[in-house]
């Protein structure tokens, strides 16, 4: 039997997407947040990716100043850290270096990435969306890498590398193994349709 769910935690039935963490700033100066409120909204050329962040945040200041980001892809052996650096601010620490997280610099962009992350999009803030008292960024990818042997042929090999998805609180769930779907439901519905247009051209 299936319960109604109270609409303030209607969002968790969808939400679990793989966590990232943002680099904004510089070299100099960089700050890295923990974010789940991302997806992509463009996958062809160019790619966007859309962000959703409190306009109060440090890294929102940070990412107006150059309209550049890094969103980096951690796995489940960075646990602590994600959670870490989603927990505090970076107004006051170097959240970077108390995480230990290492900072490298990117190619196309300011803000550093992350070298224990598996993967790394460099971002260009493309448009702005305002939502009541958060913004939507829209982001265009300028370059993208990853660990070749962690993804391969378009997307990531769960039996190796484990995304984050937040849960709320302090919980999380990683992704652990790849599910083929087969093809008999599509063959059978695809002959169902070639029979009906069939039909329908005799008519």
């Amino acid at each position: 039997m299936k319960k109604e769910v109270e609409l303030h935690k209607a969002k968790w039935l969808v939400e679990p997407g793989c966590v990232v963490l943002v680099t904004s700033g510089t070299m100099e100066k960089p700050n890295v947040m923990t974010f789940s409120w991302q997806t992509p909204v463009h996958n062809a050329d160019p790619c966007l990716v859309l962000l959703v962040m409190n306009q109060v945040r440090y890294s929102y200041e940070l990412i107006k100043q150059n309209n550049e980001l890094a969103i980096n892809i951690p796995g489940e052996e960075l646990l602590e850290q994600v959670h870490f650096v989603g927990s505090v601010s970076g107004k006051g620490i170097d959240k970077l270096k108390e995480s230990g997280l290492t900072p490298v610099a990117a190619k196309l962009i300011q803000p550093p990435l992350i070298k224990e992350c598996a993967g790394h999009l460099e971002c260009r803030l493309v448009d702005t969306i305002k939502m009541m008292n958060h913004d939507l960024l829209i982001c265009e990818v300028l370059r993208a890498v990853a660990e070749e042997e962690l993804f391969f042929n378009g997307k990531w090999i769960p039996e190796r590398f484990h995304t984050l998805h937040y849960l709320g609180g302090k919980s999380y769930g990683v992704m652990e193994r790849t599910v083929v779907a087969g093809d008999n439901l599509t063959a059978k519905v695809g002959k169902k349709a070639q029979r009906a247009q069939s039909i329908g051209g005799e008519r």
